[in-house]
């Protein structure tokens, strides 16, 4: 590196308040944490925080005691909303494990045009935006969030996360790193760019039902 190019970048990194530049760098001690920024704070737990903040963007959540009743809450959600008993779930290990009934066996596949109700798991939930974190991969396809009207998301109550920053901490002591995608869905898809007038199912599923499984 030039001399003047050395005296840019440090420069533009003393305005930036950053560290030595890469040659200075190579005695310093590699960086093993990750600094975080300012931080909301609130009082209430993460998972009373998670269901108010779900709640306050259109979404509905049902607390369930153990995966195994998650099934009877899917074939209420469909009556209630006049659906046939018909949906299509990700192929992800929980969700094929289920004790589904004859009447209401899914499909355990990527989600096409035509399917009206998906079915996933999340990866984890974020207390501080009521967001969903879902990762792409062969047990939890991305088109399941986004092709359906219906969009039904599982996620365990020890999976709630305080703020978006526990989520990256999560993903590197569990991956290694990122995924290919990582999507946050903070409730049903909405716009309001035409008029300003709410427009619900613009980008993605109309409702999203969230069943949250607490004792495991």
């Amino acid at each position: 590196m030039s001399e003047a190019r050395k005296a840019i970048f440090a420069r533009l990194r003393q305005t930036l308040h950053a560290g030595p530049t890469p040659d200075d760098a190579t005695s310093a001690a590699p960086q093993t944490g990750h600094a975080r920024g300012p931080q909301p704070a609130w009082t209430e737990a993460p998972l009373q925080r998670f269901v108010a903040k779900l709640e306050a963007v259109a979404g509905t959540l049902v607390r369930v005691g153990s995966s195994d009743a998650v099934p009877a809450v899917v074939a209420d959600y469909l009556e209630t909303h006049d659906l046939p008993p018909q949906l299509v779930a990700a192929p992800h290990p929980l969700l094929e494990s289920l004790p589904w009934p004859a009447t209401l066996t899914p499909e355990h596949r990527a989600a096409q045009a035509q399917d009206i109700v998906a079915l996933s798991a999340a990866y984890c939930a974020v207390a501080e935006t009521g967001s969903l974190a879902l990762l792409s991969g062969p047990h939890t396809p991305t088109t399941l969030n986004f092709l359906p009207d219906h969009y039904l998301c599982v996620v365990q109550a020890s999976r709630v996360v305080s703020h978006l920053e526990d989520v990256w901490d999560l993903l590197r002591r569990e991956h290694g790193g990122m995924p290919r995608a990582l999507n946050l869905i903070t409730g049903p898809s909405r716009t309001a760019d035409v008029e300003q007038i709410i427009q619900l199912g613009a980008h993605g599923p109309r409702r999203l039902h969230v069943i949250l499984i607490e004792a495991e």
